[in-house]
């Protein structure tokens, strides 16, 4: 274990701040420890999870063993707290995020897309950086399906990232040393997309340990990359934020209620 000045073991973060109980994370195992009465249940998005959409792929060819890149903590909230986001339909996720290499790349989600609530609005998703950084890569087809439009949104601890109906998205840890660790509000009303991205072999782009961002050739229509800023969602952590007024939300379930996307 290491300590820092004030003897505090630098191996554990404590994230209480953003949730209403002592939610503390082991950075060595990259895993929740304590969190209430929450069940510590979890799944893993392994290596061969997500081989082809990884952009080096003569170095996926050569791995043999398949590791553990994240771990994705679905429904995380306590049993008080339970019927409110049920009522709703309202799924507190949280997800850690370790720093590793993939060949060339950073250690990034698999990606995937969200189904239409309602024809023309899809389901949109709220982002929340509790410790660490992260780079969110979004990326859509224009209506008239004749180009691709990127978000990039660098994102550091306390950022909120908000996902508008249509666009599909990565997350990437673009560090060498320090894990992401995310929350996230959405539907709990339907299953993520995976094909799109999957098929295409990534997104639209790659980014590469050494900054450079690299087009991915299956993509053949005109891309426009723009840089866009972390949104300020709301003051309280989300967690938080839904407790006090899970009203505020609704536009997760009828993003058609939102105008200033």
């Amino acid at each position: 274990m290491k300590y820092n000045l004030l003897g505090e073991d630098m191996s554990i973060i404590n994230l209480s701040n953003f949730v209403p109980y002592e939610l503390k994370i082991d950075v060595e195992k990259s895993q929740i420890i304590k969190a209430d009465n929450i069940p510590l249940n979890f799944s893993i998005r392994k290596l061969f999870d997500i081989k082809e959409v990884i952009y080096d792929q003569k170095w996926i060819e050569n791995q043999k063993k398949n590791i553990d890149l994240y771990f994705m903590y679905r429904d995380f909230t306590r049993k008080e707290d339970k019927y409110l986001f049920d009522q709703y339909s309202i799924r507190f996720d949280i997800t850690i995020i370790p720093p590793k290499s993939l060949g060339k790349e950073f250690n990034k989600t698999a990606g995937h897309f969200h189904p239409d609530a309602k024809i023309g609005h899809s389901y949109p998703e709220v982002y929340e950086v509790m410790s660490g950084k992260g780079i969110y890569l979004l990326q859509k087809e224009s209506k008239d399906e004749k180009l691709i439009e990127i978000l990039i949104i660098k994102a550091k601890t306390g950022d909120q990232i908000l996902i508008p109906p249509g666009y599909g998205h990565i997350t990437i840890n673009p560090t060498k040393n320090k894990l992401l660790v995310m929350n996230n509000l959405v539907s709990s009303k339907f299953n993520s997309i995976y094909e799109p991205i999957k098929t295409k072999k990534g997104a639209a782009y790659f980014l590469l340990k050494n900054g450079k961002w690299i087009r991915n050739l299956e993509y053949s229509k005109e891309i426009i990359i723009k840089k866009a800023k972390p949104n300020r969602i709301t003051d309280k952590p989300f967690y938080l934020a839904f407790l006090k007024n899970p009203e505020q939300w609704i536009f997760l379930n009828e993003p058609w209620i939102k105008n200033d996307w």
